[in-house]
């Protein structure tokens, strides 16, 4: 039985251990220091790259708003030129219709006042002519640059020297 005897085992040699080092309170106050330290530090790193992350997508959206803010501003910048050159445009037409229109009333008041000398000339007396005088003199801008006020104001001042048989 050789070979039980390799399995026995001796109980009565128990192996001392030494007993665990015990920490003064000075120690322990400063482990407890060290290790809450650790941990804010470990807090603080983890809080940084959650903002980095935070950071990088703001970043991300930061730079879009700035490309559309850049957009937006050229495209007003575009539509503020289009708006100009448009509003440029009808300022000419309008000046260009003005100055037709102006034209033609210095057309016709000059046509008016030659037709005004002409009446005068043919006048063959003074009362003859201060009645055409009075009559012309009647006749202002507003009267003469609308051809429906100007018919109704030479009927008014004929009246008296066209005969009733031929109304």
């Amino acid at each position: 039985m050789p070979t039980e005897e390799i399995f026995d085992k001796e109980i009565d040699k128990v192996v001392e251990k030494k007993p665990k080092r015990k920490l003064t309170e000075k120690q322990l106050e400063n482990l407890a220091k060290g290790r809450e330290k650790m941990r804010l530090k470990r807090e603080a790193d983890k809080l940084k790259k959650e903002k980095g992350i935070i950071k990088e997508a703001d970043k991300g959206a930061k730079q879009d708003q700035k490309e559309q803010k850049k957009a937006l501003k050229s495209k007003r910048k575009t539509m503020k030129e289009i708006n100009m050159e448009k509003q440029k445009a009808i300022l000419d037409k309008l000046e260009k219709e003005e100055k037709k229109k102006s034209s033609k009333r210095e057309e016709r008041e000059a046509l008016y006042h030659t037709l005004k000398l002409k009446c005068l000339e043919q006048a063959k007396s003074v009362k003859e002519y201060t009645e055409i005088q009075t009559a012309l003199d009647g006749i202002d801008e507003d009267i003469l640059h609308d051809d429906e006020k100007l018919k109704d104001y030479a009927k008014q001042i004929m009246k008296p020297y066209i005969s009733p048989n031929t109304e």
